[in-house]
């Protein structure tokens, strides 16, 4: 049955309810300025057709206080466009309130809320168990809640309201005088001039292919929320006596939403990882078969008979316990600051596993490692010095292989995942799994190979200045250098700045200065201008610029930045430890940091024999990849 009705005549006599399996509301200020576009330029006399809208009609019905009967339809497609419109005629009301009460109460009645039968605030518009409350109480009416949004979701209903009352104000303040009878025309407009075409289906069946068809185009969903959809459809269809399991998936993602929301993790890149993660690590390590949310569709579908409904129920079941246990991982390895993380582990521990959480995504590889962690943290929730152990080598790993060498992200990585994979299995342990990173980060980074990478010559072409893995390199010194004590440069400063103004080269790019001339010739200035003896984190790289090394230097009585009066570790050893600046310095300090790095990113190959070490060849590992 298809039909074209003004919203008006859309919302008359129903009740409008998102089913579960329907994503959070997703529009955002593009969506929105069009939608006001539209009813802003809509010529005198004209009607607009806004696209339509799916419904299924259930056997719900509400009753009003006067007994008029409410007929409740689920919303299988239109619900962004009706919650928008929503949005925008609880602000007409509000604005109307004291213009036209009449009105404004009819607006209420018609598209917001109304009493029913039995005194209780009854909702035109119930958006899914994620997001209900979160519209009622904190986007609709004119008291608002206290409460913050958890989810992305939230966020957009909020600012969705935001926009729409921006646009009023704007409205408001360039009409003046004339803008009541522009807001009494914007709301005939939205309510009687916006044409949505209406489809009706009354066949479960059909709901299903519409629902698999929505997920294909549009403004696309994460595959997380393509996951959380798909199972509480599969839960709806299970023919299994006190099912609960849409109860399971709905708190299971309002935790994992508010987690990610929390750990600043509501990037769809960010939730589509960590489904990859947890997919490797339970059921199939073989990354080359993972195809997002199909690879869960493929092994959890109805095609079973009726009377394996039950055993397919414990299998969901299984699967978003250890998908919600796996995001909380997840979370504190992203963002391992955060309150409540590492909450599990004896307080006492706490600290120490922070500290070399946030050492890993500065690596700025992760991924990797994420089977491994999960696996570890689901198997061995309470043995907080495994996970400690795996953590360090994770680091160890990444940054001796994919920093250091420069190995592609893929390097290792399909063994990598088999790991976690076995130990979530149960088939490894920890000490088999430290044997054999440690033996592949050797095959791909040998000490022989790591310690000529220090050396100043003519020959090594190693530009520290420009290596990816400068900030995190120096970082690590200065926290070595620190002994403890807190650290003056915050690593996200460090991260988020220009090199050129945190990194200084103490025999700068540009020599010009007497003193640098009579000590490096242009063969010596190419050699050592971007070894790694030559730089420093620092402040006050707009200070120094191209000065000679007594000015840069200065003493404890200086009154203008140098490295004798830093506030930086790095600078004021330089200070101590160098009267003057030459090729013998820059040699005797680039040793120095080898020799701390060689024991920070030392690997214990004692019992790893010679042999097994180079079994795993880089080329032949990278090609498997």
């Amino acid at each position: 049955m298809n039909n074209v009705f003004s919203v008006q005549e859309l919302f008359a006599g129903k009740v409008l309810q998102i089913p579960d399996y329907q994503r959070g509301y997703s529009w955002e200020l593009r969506q929105w300025g069009e939608l006001l576009e539209d009813l802003e330029f809509l010529a005198p006399g004209k009607d607009h057709y806004t696209g339509s809208v799916v419904l299924h009609k259930q056997d719900e019905v509400v009753r009003d206080e006067g007994g008029l009967r409410h007929e409740v339809f689920h919303v299988v497609d239109g619900q962004q466009r009706l919650a928008t419109l929503v949005i925008l005629l609880d602000a007409i009301r509000s604005r109307l309130r004291e213009l036209r009460p009449k009105l404004s109460k009819g607006i209420c009645t018609s598209y917001i809320h109304f009493t029913d039968i039995n005194g209780l605030c009854a909702f035109k518009l119930r958006l899914n168990s994620d997001c209900h409350e979160f519209f009622t109480h904190n986007v609709l009416g004119d008291k608002i809640g206290p409460q913050g949004p958890e989810i992305a979701s939230h966020e957009r209903l909020r600012d969705a309201r935001r926009h729409v009352e921006n646009y009023l104000d704007e409205k408001t303040q360039s009409l003046g005088k004339k803008f009541p009878d522009w807001l009494l025309d914007l709301h005939d407009k939205a309510t009687q001039r916006l044409k949505l075409g209406q489809y009706l289906v009354s066949d479960s069946t059909e709901v299903g292919v519409i629902f698999e068809v929505m997920n294909n185009r549009g403004k696309p969903l994460s595959e997380l929320e393509k996951v959380k959809n798909y199972l509480l459809y599969i839960a709806s269809k299970l023919s299994v006596e006190e099912n609960t399991l849409d109860d399971q998936i709905n708190a299971a993602w309002a935790e994992m939403f508010r987690r990610l929301m929390a750990a600043g993790l509501t990037d769809t890149d960010e939730e589509n990882q960590m489904l990859r993660a947890h997919w490797l690590m339970a059921y199939d390590p073989d990354r080359r078969n993972w195809d997002g949310s199909k690879s869960i569709k493929e092994r959890f579908n109805l095609r079973t008979d009726h009377r394996a409904h039950k055993k397919l129920l414990a299998d969901l079941s299984e699967y978003v316990q250890s998908l919600k246990d796996s995001l909380l991982v997840f979370c504190e390895v992203h963002s391992p600051g955060q309150t409540g993380a590492f909450s599990a582990y004896p307080e006492i521990r706490r600290e120490e596993l922070r500290h070399w959480a946030k050492k890993l995504p500065r690596t700025r590889v992760v991924a990797q490692f994420l089977p491994l962690l999960m696996a570890l943290r689901l198997r061995y929730p309470k043995d907080a010095d495994a996970y400690l152990e795996l953590l360090k080598l994770c680091e160890l790993y990444a940054f001796r292989v994919y920093r250091w060498e420069g190995c592609r992200t893929t390097a290792g990585q399909t063994k990598l995942i088999r790991l976690g994979y076995d130990l979530y299995r149960k088939n490894t342990t920890l000490p088999d799994i430290s044997k054999m990173m440690r033996q592949m980060a050797l095959s791909y980074s040998s000490d022989k190979s790591f310690r000529a990478g220090f050396e100043p010559s003519a020959e090594n072409e190693h530009n520290f200045y420009y290596w990816s893995g400068i900030r995190y390199f120096l970082f690590e010194y200065e926290e070595h250098l620190a002994k403890g004590r807190d650290l003056k440069m915050r690593w996200e400063d460090l991260e988020s700045s220009d090199p050129q103004k945190t990194i200084e080269h103490i025999l700068p790019q540009k020599p010009n200065d007497k003193y640098w001339r009579e000590r490096f010739d242009r063969d010596a200035c190419g050699i050592f201008t971007h070894c790694i003896g030559n730089l420093t984190i620092t402040f006050d790289n707009s200070v120094y610029q191209n000065n000679a090394y007594p000015d840069k230097c200065g003493d404890s009585k200086s009154d203008k930045p140098c490295y004798a009066t830093s506030s930086l570790f790095q600078e004021r050893k330089i200070a101590k430890d160098y009267d003057d600046w030459t090729q013998e310095a820059i040699r005797k300090r680039a040793k120095e940091i080898r020799n701390w790095a060689l024991e920070r990113w030392h690997i214990e190959s004692a019992d790893l024999p010679k042999e097994e070490i180079e079994m795993i060849s880089p080329d032949e590992t990278e090609a498997e990849e």
